[in-house]
Parts: C-alpha cells; structure tokens; sequence
C-alpha cells in the first residue's frame, strides 16, 4: 500500500512538473489573440513548446511545434482566413520541412509532397512569404500575400525564367502575365487593373515588342495603339 503511494506521488508530481500553459503574447484592438504561446513547465524550466498565430476574425493562421533548441519541430500548419488548409509540413527531421503539400484557395495542390523543395522564406510571425519547388516539369516559384493568397508564380529553368509567370492582386484578380524564353520576354504580354479590365496587350519576341500594342485608361477606354515590325521597329506611334 506504502509503495503504491508513493508510484501515485512520483506520477503526480511529474504531471504538475511537465504541465503546459497557455499565454497571449500579443492582441488586436478588440482583444482578441493575435499571437499565442504554449509553454511547458519542466521542473521548473518554462520552454515553449508551441506558438499559435491567429486573424483578426478569431480563425487560426498558423500553429506548430518548437523543440528545446527553439527550431521548428513536428507538423506545422498554415491556414486561410476562411479556415481553410493552405499549407503543411513536416519539420521533425528537416529545417525547410518535408512533405510540404501547400493548396491555392480553390483547394488545388500547388505543391505536391512529392515536390523537391529548393527554396523558402518565413515572415516574422512564421507564415510562409515564398516557395520554390523542384516539379517533374521543371521549377516553380510561389510567393503569396499575407492572407496566403497567390502573389506570383514564376516557371524558372535554374535562376533563368522560362515559360509563363504570372501575378495576382490581393483581390485574386490577375495583374499581369507574361512569358519567358532563356530569360527574355517572349510572346504574349498582358496587364490589367484590379477590376479586370485590360491596361497593355502586346507580344514579345526574344526582348523585343512586336506586332500590335494596345493600350488603354483604368475605365477600358482605349488609350491608343503601337505597331512594330517583327525586328522590333516602331512603325506607327501611340498617338
């Protein structure tokens, strides 16, 4: 009976020595969380052990692990403001992560676990600012808002552009789409405005404007029109 005390005793005492608790580190206006961290008292040592960044609409933004060193550790998660899954990752054996599987806001994969990370970047709070990744097609860069939403996404042969980049604005409209042959613009050029509408249409070659550039005012108006020969020669102004 003595020794049954005592197990009960030691198991006790270890519960409340390795107990864990929660603090709010940082609040938005209304007092709402903003940042949280989840320490764990180990006799008498307080280590974080977890940090969980919240929106300012109460749903989480990102969540995950750190180990005693302070680095990263175990399953990460990254969240839209919807609540939705944006990204996630494994980092128990890996300082970039592994098995990143990271999702566009109409739950398309972008990035495939299968995918070879090659690069990344986290902001302050720990949300990730860009990708780049290894793809059986080639490489891809990704960098997003700070709502996680696309910012840009650029098709790269090593450091040299190559194939079709394109960006976004914070509303998800397209801002601008371009194409890309050892590093110079090729083909299609296009640029719109917030609402969608069309500012520049033209055509690259190697660098070079060619073929017929339209131009028009934020409203859709037409702003006037370039036409160049196919070395690159201005054969009528923009009036």
């Amino acid at each position: 009976m003595k020794r049954n005390a005592i197990w009960i005793l030691g198991i006790l005492t270890l519960l409340v020595s390795s107990c864990t608790k929660k603090e709010v580190v940082e609040k938005y206006e209304d007092n709402s969380p903003k940042l949280v961290y989840v320490f764990k008292n180990n006799s008498g040592n307080k280590n974080k052990v977890k940090e969980i960044h919240y929106y300012n609409n109460k749903q989480i933004r990102t969540e995950g692990a750190f180990d005693k060193a302070g680095n990263k550790t175990g399953k990460w998660k990254f969240y839209f403001s919807t609540g939705e899954i944006f990204a996630s990752a494994d980092f128990t054996n890996s300082e970039i992560g592994s098995e990143w599987e990271v999702f566009d806001k109409n739950k398309t994969v972008i990035v495939a676990k299968t995918d070879k990370i090659l690069a990344l970047h986290f902001a302050k709070d720990n949300g990730l600012c860009d990708i780049k990744v290894k793809k059986e097609n080639g490489e891809t860069f990704y960098k997003f808002f700070e709502d996680f939403t696309i910012c840009q996404k650029i098709n790269t042969r090593g450091n040299i552009q190559q194939g079709e980049s394109i960006s976004w604005y914070e509303n998800g409209q397209i801002n601008s789409i371009h194409y890309y042959k050892d590093g110079m613009q090729d083909s299609i050029y296009q640029v719109y405005t917030k609402d969608g509408s069309a500012l520049i249409k033209g055509q690259y070659k190697m660098g070079v404007k060619i073929g017929k550039w339209e131009y028009f005012l934020s409203d859709g108006t037409p702003q006037g029109i370039e036409i160049y020969d196919i070395d690159g020669t201005l054969l009528k102004p923009r009036k």
